[in-house]
C-alpha cells in the first residue's frame, strides 16, 4: 500500500529545533516518523531557503546551515521551484492575501498544487484558507 505524501511546513522544522514549547516535542514526534520512514514527505527548495534567511536574520546563520544540511540527510524530497508554481503562487497571495495568506505560504500551496500534495503538517492556520489543502496541526499529529 502507498502511503500518502505529505508537504512539511517549514515551522516543523523550526519548533523542532527550538527552545521548550509546546509544539517541540510534536514536532521532533513528525521528523522522528520521518526519519524512520513511517511518514513520507516532502519539501520545497523555498524552505531550506526560508530557515537559512530566518536564521540568518535573527544572527544565528550557523544554526540554519546545521538545520539545513540536517534535512538534506532526511529520507524526503525537495521538491524544485517551478515558473508554474510562482505563477500559481501569485495568483494564490493576490486572491487571499487579504485573508492573511503570506507569500511564503502561497509559494508553498502552490508547489504542493502543482505536485498532487493535499496534506501539510503545519502549525499555521492560514493553509486552512484554501479549499484544496488539509492542513494537520503539528499537536494533531498521530501517524497513519
Amino acid at each position: 500500500m502507498k502511503t500518502e505524501t505529505i508537504f512539511l511546513d517549514t515551522n516543523i522544522f523550526m519548533d523542532a529545533a527550538g527552545t521548550p514549547h509546546a509544539y517541540k516535542d510534536a514536532c521532533v514526534r513528525i521528523l522522528s516518523d520521518v526519519e524512520t520512514g513511517v511518514l513520507t514527505t516532502v519539501v520545497n527548495t523555498e524552505t531550506l531557503q526560508e530557515l537559512l534567511y530566518r536564521y540568518y536574520h535573527i544572527n544565528l546563520a550557523d544554526k540554519g546551515l546545521r538545520l539545513c544540511r540536517d534535512i538534506l540527510a532526511y529520507p524526503l524530497t525537495i521538491l524544485p521551484i517551478t515558473e508554474s508554481d510562482i505563477r500559481l503562487a501569485i495568483d494564490l497571495f493576490d486572491t487571499h492575501r487579504n485573508a492573511g495568506l503570506k507569500p511564503r505560504d502561497a509559494l508553498h500551496a502552490a508547489t504542493m498544487k502543482n505536485n498532487g500534495i493535499a496534506r501539510l503538517i503545519s502549525s499555521d492556520k492560514d493553509f486552512d484558507r484554501l479549499d484544496f489543502l488539509t492542513r494537520t496541526d503539528p499537536l494533531a499529529y498521530s501517524p497513519a
